[in-house]
């Protein structure tokens, strides 16, 4: 009934309906004191006059008054520069049955059980059931359902804490177990090691899959991103397409197109299907997300990611390839001899976009590391350097990967451990 509206008033309108069913399950002290549910509709809708156009959302269905006042600020835009036509193939249709929330108490204890030596653990686990209704003037429609389940838990000993996080599109696909083991792991590292502060220095860093999963969904975020290459706020532009841009060792995948991730989806909000991006094939830069909006204006292939909206492509999951390095963390700290091993981080900050000039701060325990062991917990640790050193210094990379995502997560992510040479870190 909206786009037989809107048609009446434009020459193009896109209609797209979300629905997400959420279930919550939060715990804390090794108990549940939570088990919720809600759900969140949505009305997205794209207008085109000529070559004019623009965007209205909307909780639950819109009313008539702000389909109206759309229509009418329409008609006083100047022509956008990005304008497509609405066209392409038809959206794909695919409905999966929602998974049973009845099953998310038996992960937190599972993962409590498991956590051996802590003295609490705390965390929630998220379900989430989401359905999409397309619709557009061009005659296309599609809908689908799909699946999606993180949990994060964080474990305490003493002043030490540690959180391990596991996502997946099924309740099957998270391990509670080993968030339980991951914790009990590092907390038993650090137990009884002097704590230090440093001073700001360059240093060799071993980053979990968290985190580096993490800073790389960032610099997919901004840097290869179609949005930001048009606008020149990105550090790359499209003749840096085909250059050495990144460590040999790093191949990076935007992988929303899998079912196996967390962030599948089957179509965007233009009704296109995503298709696999390699961003960086062995440290060589190799494409960028887009919209079909920042795809024709840089003269390149629609990749599917208009998936919150139309106004700038998004990653949806972003999968780095492992490399031939220790899966263990304790081989891995060999390895990486001298330096220190950041387990969690929060607060990405930008001092710089376009330069990639950031900080992020380190959360729960951080280990200085000498002579490939453990030697003290540090207080207070954040990295401080530029998103292009992060990503030419990738020194080694482990042949185990972990599906992660957390809420403060910009992109969920498959991501290995990862040691990055003379990394700028301060307090």
């Amino acid at each position: 009934m909206i786009l037989k509206i809107l048609q009446r008033h434009v020459d193009e309108a896109v209609v797209v309906k979300t629905r997400v069913r959420n279930y919550m399950v939060r715990f804390a002290n090794n108990e549940i004191t939570a088990f919720k549910s809600w759900d969140v509709d949505n009305t997205y809708i794209y207008l085109a006059k000529g070559r004019r156009t623009t965007f209205l959302s909307a909780t639950g269905t819109p009313d008539l008054a702000q389909i109206e006042e759309a229509v009418k600020r329409l008609a006083s835009l100047p022509d956008d520069p990005l304008y497509v036509p609405v066209e392409g193939p038809r959206p794909l249709t695919r409905r999966e049955s929602p998974e049973d929330f009845e099953k998310l108490p038996d992960l937190v204890k599972k993962a409590v059980d498991s956590a051996a030596g802590v003295e609490r653990s705390a965390g929630v686990v998220n379900l989430a059931y989401v359905e999409v209704e397309y619709e557009d003037s061009a005659g296309r429609g599609g809908q689908y359902a799909v699946n999606r389940v993180y949990m994060a838990m964080r474990s305490f000993l003493g002043e030490l804490s540690a959180t391990a996080a596991a996502a997946g599109r099924r309740v099957a696909d998270i391990k509670a177990e080993k968030l339980g083991e991951e914790n009990s792991q590092l907390l038993s590292l650090a137990k009884g090691l002097p704590q230090r502060r440093i001073e700001p220095t360059k240093a060799d860093l071993l980053l979990s899959p968290l985190v580096f999963g993490h800073l790389v969904g960032e610099l997919l975020y901004f840097w290869t991103n179609g949005s930001e290459v048009v606008a020149s706020s990105s550090r790359y532009t499209k003749e840096d397409v085909g250059r050495q841009a990144a460590s040999e060792l790093l191949t990076v995948v935007e992988k929303t197109y899998d079912e196996s991730a967390h962030g599948y989806v089957p179509f965007d909000f233009e009704g296109t299907p995503p298709r696999p991006v390699e961003v960086y094939r062995r440290g060589v830069l190799s494409g960028f997300i887009h919209t079909r909006r920042t795809a024709h204006a840089l003269g390149m292939e629609p990749t599917g990611h208009a998936l919150y909206g139309w106004a700038r492509p998004v990653p949806g999951h972003v999968e780095i390839a492992p490399g031939d390095g220790p899966a263990d963390l304790e081989a891995l700290l060999a390895d990486l001899r001298n330096g220190f091993y950041i387990h969690g981080n929060w607060y990405t900050r930008y001092q710089n976009v376009k330069t990639g000039q950031f900080s992020t701060v380190g959360r729960d325990v951080a280990l200085e590391v000498k002579d490939g062991r453990p030697a003290a917990v540090v207080k207070y640790i954040r990295i401080a350097d530029t998103m292009e050193n992060v990503v030419r210094n990738v020194a080694e990379l482990s042949k185990a990967q972990k599906q992660v995502y957390w809420w403060d997560m910009p992109v969920p992510a498959n991501a290995p451990y990862a040691i990055i040479r003379q990394i700028g870190i301060t307090t």
